[in-house]
């Protein structure tokens, strides 16, 4: 694959892409969520999320993109695609697929295997946090939030990862599933980010992700209320070979090819976020993540 560049990433994609198609067809099915807008480079993304940037801003920001810490952040989410030493298993719609479609006995593995994989991508989310914003936790995960690719990347989380997955489990919605997630295989597993990133990663993740605690339970259960209709836009762009696969190992092998989400995912926030950071403090505007009303609400 190319290598571990915004650059290198947003090579192995367009708008026509499965991979942004899917992406794009989970927001729109979910009301008030935004639906992303593609870019090839941070000159375009430039005029969509920092139009008030300067040319030395610019330039500022494209730096930032080859710095040590966005390369570290870029590392995990390519970990996580790949299914690499253990960081991730395989994209949680393979058995959101089987459930909805074929019947929750057709599942992969156990929502045991599915939460240690969900906690490990959080970990991987609150990673890059940390690594692409400045400031103090509760400043970076606020900048995380005010940036649309942020707020993509948080509800795709929501859906592919945690409302999916476990839509047959009635607490989803409760407001407290993602931490009884992180309760239960938190300790166990975020300190296995240190292999992807480097010693020290995990336990800076997990003080990130205390942070992101409150808001993730915000965005599941507002995201759990429309499962059935993410199923059905999922099934329309969920590549074949992923849709068929029988065993974890076959999972991981096309979706490492065919369903790179976190890649793209990255390699957008790292532009956004290098881009809203070189703007000056009053130019600032905040995008606040949109919470889809949950159906059966007014």
């Amino acid at each position: 694959m190319s290598t571990i560049s915004v650059e290198g990433f947003l090579s192995q994609f367009s708008a026509d892409d499965a991979t942004f198609k899917l992406l794009s067809a989970l927001s729109t099915a979910v009301p008030s969520s935004t639906e992303p807008v593609f870019y090839h480079s941070i000159d375009e993304a430039r005029l969509l999320v920092a139009p008030e940037l300067d040319d030395d801003g610019l330039e500022r920001a494209r730096a930032r993109l080859n710095s040590p810490e966005y390369i570290q952040a870029l590392k995990v989410a390519d970990a996580i695609d790949k299914g690499d030493i253990g960081l991730s298993v395989f994209t949680g719609l393979r058995s959101a697929f089987a459930f909805f479609f074929g019947g929750r006995k057709k599942t992969l593995e156990s929502d045991a295997q599915q939460g240690a994989d969900a906690i490990l991508k959080a970990a991987g989310i609150a990673w890059m946090t940390h690594r692409f914003y400045s400031g103090s936790p509760p400043e970076k995960i606020r900048k995380l939030r005010e940036t649309p690719a942020g707020q993509s990347l948080l509800v795709w989380y929501a859906a592919a990862d945690i409302c999916l997955p476990f839509a047959d489990d009635a607490a989803v919605g409760a407001g407290s599933f993602f931490s009884s997630l992180l309760s239960r295989y938190g300790t166990k597993h975020l300190n296995r980010l240190d292999f992807a990133a480097g010693a020290g990663a995990g336990e800076a993740a997990t003080g990130m992700i205390n942070g992101l605690t409150q808001p993730l339970e915000e965005i599941i259960q507002s995201v759990s209320g429309h499962t059935r209709g993410m199923a059905e836009k999922a099934r329309a762009y969920l590549p074949a070979a992923i849709a068929t696969a029988d065993t974890i190992s076959s999972a991981v092998a096309t979706a490492a090819d065919v369903l790179p989400v976190y890649r793209l995912l990255a390699a957008r926030l790292a532009i956004e976020a290098a881009l809203r950071q070189e703007l000056p403090p009053q130019a600032e505007k905040p995008a606040p993540l949109p919470l889809p009303i949950p159906e059966g609400t007014v």
